[in-house]
Formats: C-alpha cells, structure tokens, sequence
C-alpha cells in the first residue's frame, strides 16, 4: 500500500518537475530520421492550415456552441463568411488587406496547438520518442505555414521574432540529450496554453464576453503553462546539459572553454566533445529568449486584466491581443 501510495506521488510530482530516475536521451538524432519528418509535418500543416483557414468550418462548429458571437466574425476577408465562396464579403471585391488574424486563423491555432498536446501527451505515455519527434516537428511546421499565410504586411515584430527562434530551440533539442519526457512536458505545457490563448483571442474579439474576465483567466493560465513550468523545465534542461558535458560554463556564453591551466577534471569524452558545443550553445539562447517572451507577455496580459473596461475594451480596438 505504501508503494503504490509512493508512485503515484512520484507520478503526481513529475506532472510537474519531470525528473525521472531513468533518463530517455532524446538525441542526438541524425538528420535524415528529422528531415524527412519536418517535411512530412510542414506538407500536413500546409494542407489542413489552408483549409481551415480559407473556409468556415471552424467558425461554423464553435458557432454551434458559441450563440453569442459578434456578427464580425461572420464577415471574413479571406474565405471565413457564412458561404465559402465569400459572397458575404464587404462590397464583393474580393479581400482586403488585414493586420489581424481573421477567426478562421484563430482558431486554427486551437487546432493545431491542440494536435501537437495531444501527440506529446501519446508519446509520454507510450514511451515513444520517435512520436515525440513528430510532435515537435507539427510545431515547427505551423511556425513556418504561418509565416507564409501571414507574410511581412499582417507579421507582428514579435511574431516573426517568436517564429525564428521556436525552430531555433526545437531542432537544437534534437540534438541534446535531455530525456525526451522533459521535452514533452515543455511542449505540452507551451502549446495546451496556446491552444487556450489561440481561442481567448477568438473571444475577445468575436464575441460578447467581458474582455476584463477573460485576460484575468488568461493570466492565471499564462503564468502557470508559460511562466512557472517551463522555467523548471528550462532549469532542468541546462542543469543535465550542462552535467553531461562537464559544466562547460564559459562555452555556454560564447567563449572558447575553460583555460588549460584551469581545466576542471571531467571525463575524456567531456573534453572531446567540448569543442563542438555549437547546438548546445544555440538551444540554451533559444530557449533563453523564449523564456523572455514568455514572461513579458505574462505582464501584458496581466496589465490588460487589471485595465479598466472601457480603456481595455479601446485598447483592444487599437492593438489586440497579439
């Protein structure tokens, strides 16, 4: 009875601090397993992303369950109006340029978020790194179909910035030896929250909802999934790194390694590899940077819910929830 009381403890405890006992090293992993499987996941998004947000299927299903809609959402400039073929749009000129996402690209965010938590998750539970891989690459497929779909006229600064440096971090992790299962608690933690904030930003601007209510929710959200969980998984990423490669602190910063005459006794294998830090260096600013943004838009998000409602709800005119 102990013993079970124990592991489920444990198993409760590594939901949020996944240190495991029987580390899995997720890579390195050669290029031609990765390659082929970023390709095969950028063909998938680029097929379900421009159906699903040239059409409105999305819109239409949450519509059955979200009566309270503003009637903006209805009327899309690229392919998301009551009929597909976009006879309800402004004037029947065709699109129009816009800066925001439509709602059909909201809640594809939703979708695809959604898909990559639930691969990660699959791949936790079956012990299946090769799964976790395919996972991961989903998540840079969307980075670069949505860079396209975007383009530079509607890209947000930030955006593009956050879709450089997410490949960055994800295909550096390929290449480290961190337990895969950390990996897939970092995954699953970023993109359940963004498959949350994908679909609040579809609330705050198409429909009828305290806009106040939902960033203070957000927030809360945020600061878990965003803030709190992934800095434990980052700490625990350059803690086992960095223990596996002999702590080589100075390369971590940009330098050439420690000095001969204060060379620190680690294992020959440590020394060799200490050279070739390149990936290793690249993923923990990747990851650095990310933490950041991710931080920084916690506090946005928090001062947002604690704007008055008629100064958020002018706000939100101007700039949006990006």
């Amino acid at each position: 009875m102990a013993d079970s009381i124990k592991a489920m403890f444990s198993s409760t405890i590594t939901l949020v601090v996944p240190v495991f006992s029987d580390p899995v090293p997720f890579g390195p992993r050669p290029w031609q397993e990765v390659l082929p499987s970023l390709l095969a996941a950028i063909a998938v998004c680029f097929i379900a992303g421009t159906y699903l947000t040239r059409t409105s299927v999305l819109l239409r299903l949450v519509g059955r369950f979200s009566p309270q809609l503003r009637d903006e959402a209805w009327v899309e400039d690229r392919g998301c109006g009551r009929g597909d073929d976009g006879g309800d749009r402004e004037g029947g000129s065709g699109p129009r340029p816009l800066r925001k996402r439509t709602a059909a690209e909201l809640l594809f965010i939703t979708v695809h978020n959604g898909a990559v938590t639930v691969l990660c998750i699959l791949a936790w539970l079956l012990g299946s790194p090769s799964l976790a891989l395919h996972a991961f690459c989903l998540e840079v497929a969307y980075e670069v179909f949505d860079t396209y779909s975007l383009g530079l006229a509607r890209m947000e600064p930030e955006t593009l910035i956050h879709h450089i440096v997410s490949p960055i971090c994800i295909l550096c992790s390929t290449q480290t030896e961190v337990d895969y299962r950390v990996l897939c608690h970092l995954c699953i933690c970023i993109d359940l929250s963004g498959a949350i904030l994908g679909y609040c930003k579809f609330l705050l601007r198409y429909a009828h909802l305290s806009m106040t209510l939902i960033y203070s929710r957000l927030s809360y959200i945020y600061l878990v999934f965003r803030v709190v969980l992934p800095f434990i998984d980052t700490g625990i990423i350059v803690h086992n790194t960095l223990s596996t490669r002999g702590r080589p602190w100075i390369g971590v910063l940009g330098g050439d390694g420690w000095p001969n005459s204060t060379l620190p006794d680690i294992h020959a294998s440590h020394i060799a590899a200490f050279p070739h830090q390149d990936w290793t260096q690249l993923y923990f600013w990747a990851m650095a940077v990310l933490d950041v943004f991710n931080l920084y838009f916690y506090f946005v998000i928090r001062s947002r819910a604690r704007m008055p409602a008629h100064v958020l709800s002018h706000w939100e005119e101007r700039t949006g929830c990006n």
